[in-house]
């Protein structure tokens, strides 16, 4: 009696004399090996989408994608490009908060070549040899303190001044420092010494970090 009400009530049998337990219920089914291997399907495909949007820094390093090259500056394409750049050069997060603080009146911007004579133009590296759509497409937009202490200067670097394919030359990068630090300096010079430890400071810790190029465009 006991044995059968056993079974009833955890579908196993008991044989009396001795210490087995035999089950007589169905094995459970288990789908573990789907679950698993639909999680490692998804986690691939997910990790393949990301990867694809967003490369790893080494990857792009080793395997940069392509890009069209420098287009002629006197296309209209070229013109509507640059046009593109300006409109996104204005609406930066950072120049927008910069001309919206409480000390905005404290400062000015210019923008350096702008009204270079077209005789000097030629001859310049920055200004000229190296202005055009894939390179430095805009002039700088320089924002400046009136006492010249501080300046914040925007620059577009193109595809086509790269070292690595992908990566902004180094010495490029070194050139446009050299330049903008040398204006800032002559600047202030005027005013005070003060700011020369710190620019010294900066050069060394910006020039520290690779400069990535822009992928899909010019």
């Amino acid at each position: 009696m006991s044995a059968l009400l056993f079974r009833r009530m955890y579908g196993a049998t008991f044989k009396p004399g001795t210490r087995k337990l035999l089950s007589t219920a169905a094995p459970p089914r288990t789908w573990r090996p789907f679950f698993t291997a639909s999680a490692i399907a998804g986690f691939s495909a997910a990790a393949y989408t990301i990867g694809s949007i967003y490369p790893p820094s080494a990857l792009t390093i080793l395997f940069p994608r392509t890009a069209p090259g420098p287009l002629d500056p006197a296309t209209p394409e070229s013109k509507a490009y640059t046009e593109s750049l300006e409109q996104t050069l204005q609406t930066l997060p950072l120049l927008e908060r910069l001309r919206k603080q409480e000390d905005a009146d404290d400062w000015y911007e210019s923008r350096p070549y702008l009204n270079y004579p077209e005789e000097r133009r030629v001859n310049s590296l920055t200004g000229g040899a190296l202005k055009g759509p894939g390179k430095l497409a805009l002039y700088p937009l320089v924002r400046s303190k009136k006492d010249e202490t501080e300046s914040v200067i925007f620059v577009h670097v193109g595809r086509g001044l790269c070292g690595h394919d992908g990566i902004i030359h180094g010495g490029l990068l070194a050139t446009l420092l050299d330049e903008t630090l040398a204006r800032t300096v002559s600047l202030s010079l005027i005013h005070s010494m003060s700011c020369l430890p710190s620019m010294t400071y900066r050069l060394l810790r910006i020039y520290q970090r690779k400069l990535a190029s822009p992928r899909c465009s010019p």
